[in-house]
């Protein structure tokens, strides 16, 4: 007796939360089947899986690291050298800044300035590829105030310094300086050295016995002295004399009018649109666990720590009203936005999140049965091609096969044994595959392509091989049997793909033993139907189920639409 059974497309992707003899199957309501496993390939928006794109060598890099696109900005650090790439063939940096660790980079665009911190240095790229620091930097401290002639009242007198640039920017005053002013007269300020770079010295004065300083005059950087002979009229220096630079963090990020900066648990946020400069106990949220997400959107911004994940809802962080959202967190590294709406998301233990403006989550690869592997940190590319999208996330740090990926073995199948992982969403419908040797910590598009940093170098992320080396591709489409426990085995296998060269049928036994069937051939341009033959015999071996799994040969391009087993059932049961 023989019994038809269909497979794909495969839009719900990996299910490895299910037992392999009862994965999901597609019906009129609720199309799109379940996999056991997707190995190197990508799903379609239709459920179908395609080879993944493989990578070549563009350029050797000793320690190379934090590549990302900002803006219209490429940035990358290696050997302790962050730069600008101009170009890549041939490859042309403008370096920033020398010295820096290994630490990894985060990047804020805006405005075509890109801010960028290791949780221990900062800084700015500016429009002309230029570096500097968040803020204008803090003058020292007034070495001495004199009294000289001129027509201030006698009385005490506060005074401070600011510098400023020719842009307009105006860093933190320095302390402010009180002096008695015995008998009318004049306030003769000797300057201290100014800071390398800056413009101006500002300088800011009380009236006699008064509390508010306002703005005096500007003289240049190279001036010794500033005489204050009359009563100052200019604006006032309001909390600038109680603010410091912005402190470095390892996640930065630009949300309406404030930079924010995360280091350890805390979250500090700059004064409006004075982006470098902070009350740095008035600009500040303590969360409990490390801040491992800063993901702002038009709602507000998402905010994870190692132990939970909140949403600060409303424009300005300051009064923002912040929720609980998960009761877990997230993975450092790879926050993401979505190319074509307005949300934002991260990977955690659950997967994928997607943030909505609104406060809103979303867990699409645990809804899908995907149990996600446990990592350290990560990075997340956003990919378009051919007008569809996937999230591919490289995790650095996988957990082993333990009770924090899973309960029990059959409750997740796939064993996360290597201490790299990577994961490919499809955006669209959730589907989730996995990449083998396929590792990078960040990635950038330039000119179009996409490119990947690694150990060895800045890669070219396309192509049939990875360095030469083929792509193996396996669809494992589960177990297939009957629960009376009679004898099966499959017939024939039939396959709806195209390949460059042949694709193999792998029949697994239960105990352990694998035959193969390949096809005659493939057509490479189009889709058609190849049945694999040969496998009559299996019946002989008495089991009672088997699973499939569809294979390309040698690393050949691999597009698989559907499938179907003619499921040969004997009248003797197993025993």
């Amino acid at each position: 007796m023989s019994k038809p059974v269909n497979f794909g497309p495969w839009s719900k992707g990996i299910n490895n939360t299910t037992r392999a003899y009862a994965l999901p199957a597609g019906s009129r309501n609720d199309p799109g089947w379940a996999c056991a496993d997707a190995l190197n390939v990508d799903f379609t928006n239709q459920g179908f899986t395609v080879s993944r794109s493989g990578y070549s060598q563009t350029q050797a890099m000793l320690v190379g690291h934090s590549l990302a696109t900002v803006g219209d900005k490429t940035l990358i650090c290696q050997a302790g050298e962050l730069g600008v790439i101009t170009s890549v063939n041939p490859l042309n940096i403008i370096t920033l800044r020398t010295g820096l660790s290994a630490d990894r980079i985060s990047y804020a665009g805006l405005a075509g300035e890109v801010w960028w911190s290791n949780g221990t240095e900062s800084g700015r790229c500016n429009t002309n590829n230029t570096d500097s620091p968040w803020a204008v930097p803090t003058p020292d401290n007034i070495p001495l105030i004199v009294s000289g002639a001129g027509t201030l009242f006698a009385g005490k007198y506060r005074v401070a310094l600011t510098h400023v640039m020719t842009s307009g920017e105006e860093s933190a005053a320095c302390e402010i300086y009180e002096i008695d002013l015995a008998v009318d007269g004049s306030l003769v300020v000797t300057l201290p050295a100014a800071k390398a770079g800056v413009d101006y010295f500002r300088t800011y004065c009380s009236a006699a016995d008064g509390a508010v300083l306002q703005h005096y005059s500007d003289v240049l950087a190279n001036a010794v002295t500033v005489n204050i002979t009359t009563q100052a009229a200019g604006i006032s220096l309001d909390d600038r004399a109680f603010l410091v630079p912005l402190p470095a963090g390892d996640i930065v990020a630009f949300h309406n009018g404030r930079l924010l900066s995360a280091n350890d648990g805390d979250l500090y946020y700059s004064k409006p649109y004075n982006f470098g400069l902070c009350d740095p106990l008035a600009n500040r949220l303590t969360l409990t666990g490390t801040i491992t997400v800063v993901a702002p959107c038009e709602g507000g911004v998402f905010v994870c720590t190692t132990e939970k994940s909140y949403f600060y809802a409303g424009n300005d962080i300051a009064d923002a009203v912040v929720s609980e959202v998960l009761p877990f967190g997230a993975v450092i590294g790879t926050a993401f936005h979505h190319p074509d709406t307005r949300a934002v998301g991260w990977f955690s233990k659950d997967g994928f999140v997607i943030g909505g403006p609104d406060g809103s989550v979303k867990l699409p690869q645990k809804e899908r049965g995907f149990s996600a592997p446990v990592a350290a940190s990560g990075h997340t590319l956003v990919r378009t091609i051919g007008g569809e999208t996937h999230l591919v996330c490289s995790l650095d740090g996988t957990a082993r096969y333990t009770k924090e990926v899973s309960p029990d073995f059959t409750a997740a199948r796939i064993r996360y044994d290597d201490d790299q992982t990577t994961v490919c969403m499809n955006l669209a419908n959730g589907a989730t595959s996995r990449y083998s040797n396929w590792f990078f910590t960040g990635t950038a598009q330039i000119d179009g392509d996409y490119y990947g940093i690694d150990t060895v170098g800045l890669r070219l992320l396309e192509g049939d091989t990875d360095e030469t080396e083929p792509i193996v591709c396996t669809l494992d489409l589960g177990n297939i049997g009957l629960a009376d426990m009679q004898i099966c085995a499959p017939e024939f296998v039939y396959v709806s793909g195209k390949s460059s060269d042949k694709m193999v049928i792998d029949i697994h036994l239960p105990n352990g033993t694998v035959y193969s069937y390949p096809a005659r051939s493939y057509n490479e341009d189009t889709i058609d139907v190849q049945r694999h033959d040969g496998m009559k015999g299996l019946m002989n071996k008495r089991q009672s189920w088997f699973s499939v799994v569809v294979r390309n040969d040698d690393g050949c391009s691999m597009e698989v639409a559907a499938s179907k087993v003619l499921l040969g059932v004997s009248q003797r049961k197993i025993g």
